[in-house]
């Protein structure tokens, strides 16, 4: 039992500095010394690409949204501050450096050019210098990022609807289009009023050629179509011919305008290309598993290409209230295991180093055109990247550099990702496993084995970071989330193995195909029956409030875990820091502070507590 009583009784005056060393003592022994060895020096992050990073996120944001006009006059001012500022920076830099590397004759020790003041060795000034350098260099950098994400975001804005079709766009105009479909169709819960009721299908797609009021032009413009079920045939690559309206689309979303298809699409021949052979072997692929169970069959596509259109209404319901959906998308650690894979089978080839690296981002690149590369799948590659790079070069102090680089790298190429909830759940994730991973492993390994710690504290973290939000998307307490997790997370490497090695052995050794068939679908049949258990247990799914409300309260649930799980394992410290509060009260005051103020402190967490309950409808 934790030492509780022995805080409340110091609390209330009797023995505190006997009692503080008591619990200190027992606090240690209770921590195995492999948990609580730490060394600050390695523990401390690499964090200064951060503030670029956000300036970025949020020069995308606001660039979208602003038009293409003040984006770009806005990015070149910005890196021509930044471009001045930086110039300066290293030329302060350079000559610091220069004086530094200068000899200097012997000279008495520094002495004070004042009385009463003390004198400042030459190095504290030449590090106080180097120090100011940095945080110039910083803020250059963060305004060069800032300037050259805005100039992406103007120049791609002005590119989806230059020409012709921007007016068409903006009046609402009727065309007739050929399209590129980019994604496949999924279900859409209605269309827009002026639509109609008819609009069942959504999938994304770019007009490449159009015509309106008797003028062909050409395009390069993304939009959303919106059709009935006869859309459901076609594929990701087809060329398309259809009639229908263009719609503006909302300020600061992906695609530049809604399509709604007024008939059938007709499919016009192609070249058989990538996109059409990468379209035909997922189609391959859903074949083969269909002989599995009705669960393994529609989530092993989803778990190893991301091809949800097979699963079922249910499961995904349940998968849902479970919190497990994550897993029926490609994610940085389907990429990870994809990268580390291929270097163990090259490494254990006698492959050089640099040749082992060049085959396994060949065979990612690869896996990222089969799956299709849209902005999900490169952002779920380059977080790949990062964590297999943390897991190889032992530096996970350089993860957060290396995200803010990435951040800052899919901003530039694709400024539309700022809004996206995949993108922003993906960063948070990894904020979440970079920060919070390793000491919640190590809080938790107090009163569990270290296997099962690190086991709990990777979906736990990832979780509480992402679950305010979740919330803005499900306004729901996914109560099972964490045993879900934990309970999916031994089977999810072997399914990604077993899959990604079915896929070609699917075209090259096709009798061979139904031995990773039946591998990896044990793993996915696995997966789905956690979801199903846990989302039939009473309580799996919890109304949540909506909108701010709702994200404030789980923020706060969320802390208020971090709080509990530090406190937990820093008792020792916690009644050493009341004790010293405590100590610095007036002697007349010191009796009245102590039991009655933790009752008090208690009584509002308590309060609190009940208070987001009642939110929450549970009370």
């Amino acid at each position: 039992m934790l030492p509780t009583a022995e805080i409340l009784a110091a609390l209330a005056g009797q023995s505190w500095s006997r009692v503080v060393e008591q619990v200190a003592a027992r606090t240690r022994r209770r921590i195995r010394p492999q948990a609580v060895a730490w060394d600050a020096r390695r523990a401390r992050l690499d964090v200064r690409l951060v503030p670029a990073a956000i300036g970025g996120w949020a020069a995308a944001w606001i660039g979208i949204r602003v038009g293409t006009g003040p984006a770009l006059s806005a990015g070149m001012a910005i890196i021509a501050v930044g471009s001045v500022l930086g110039l300066a920076a290293s030329t302060a830099h350079a000559s610091t450096h220069s004086i530094a590397a200068a000899p200097t004759p012997e000279v008495p020790a520094a002495t004070s050019s004042a009385p009463g003041v003390p004198a400042v060795p030459a190095e504290g000034r030449r590090y106080r210098k180097t120090a100011r350098h940095s945080a110039w260099s910083a803020l250059a950098l963060t305004l060069l990022c800032i300037g050259g994400v805005l100039l992406a975001a103007g120049f791609k804005g002005d590119s989806r609807t230059k020409g012709p079709i921007g007016a068409v766009i903006a009046e609402s105009g009727t065309v007739t289009a050929t399209l590129t479909v980019t994604g496949e169709p999924r279900a859409a819960a209605t269309g827009p009023p002026a639509f109609g009721n008819g609009a069942r299908l959504s999938l994304n797609a770019v007009v490449t050629e159009a015509t309106a009021k008797g003028q062909r032009f050409g395009a390069n413009t993304p939009v959303v179509l919106l059709g009935r079920y006869d859309w459901a045939k076609v594929k990701t690559g087809n060329r398309v011919a259809t009639a229908g309206r263009l719609v503006p689309g909302r300020a600061g979303q992906d695609a530049a305008a809604l399509f709604l298809a007024g008939g059938a699409p007709r499919i016009l021949p192609v070249d058989f290309g990538w996109a059409q052979w990468t379209a035909e072997l997922r189609s391959r692929w859903r074949l083969a598993c269909a002989w599995l169970w009705p669960d393994a069959a529609g989530l092993l596509p989803g778990m190893t290409v991301g091809d949800r259109t097979s699963i079922t209404s249910d499961l995904d319901t349940a998968m849902k209230r479970v919190g497990l959906t994550h897993l029926t998308a490609v994610s940085g650690a389907n990429c990870t295991l994809i990268l580390a894979g291929l270097l163990f089978a090259t490494r254990s080839l006698r492959m050089p180093r640099w040749l082992a690296a060049a085959g396994a981002a060949a065979g990612l690149t690869g896996f990222v055109a089969l799956v299709g590369p849209d902005p999900s799948v490169l952002r779920a590659a380059l977080m790949g990247l990062i964590g297999l790079f943390a897991l190889l070069s032992g530096r996970p102090r350089r993860i957060p550099a290396l995200l803010a680089v990435t951040i800052v790298v899919l901003l530039t190429v694709d400024p539309w990702l700022s809004g996206s909830f995949a993108f922003i759940l993906s960063v948070l994730a990894m904020l979440g496993l970079v920060l919070l991973g390793k000491p919640c492993a190590r809080w938790l390994s107090t009163c569990l084995p270290q296997w099962i710690a690190q086991a709990v504290a990777v979906p736990l973290s990832a979780q509480l970071f992402c679950a305010p939000v979740i919330v803005l998307l499900q306004p729901q307490l996914t109560v099972y989330s964490l045993p879900a997790n934990i309970a999916a997370a031994p089977v999810v490497a072997l399914v990604t193995a077993a899959g990604t090695l079915g896929l070609p052995t699917l075209l090259l050794i096709p009798w061979a195909a139904p031995a990773f068939v039946a591998t990896a679908g044990l793993g996915a049949e696995w997966v789905a029956l956690a979801a199903r258990f846990f989302s039939g247990l009473p309580g799996a799914a919890i109304p949540w409030p909506a909108g701010a409300v709702g994200v404030a309260l789980m923020s706060f649930l969320c802390v208020l875990t971090v709080a509990t799980l530090w406190t937990l394992l820093n008792l020792g410290r916690v009644a050493t820091m009341a004790a010293a509060a405590r100590g610095r009260l007036p002697a007349r005051w010191q009796a009245a502070v102590g039991l009655p103020a933790v009752a008090a402190g208690a009584a509002a967490v308590t309060g609190v507590t009940v208070w987001v309950l009642s939110q929450t409808g549970l009370i």
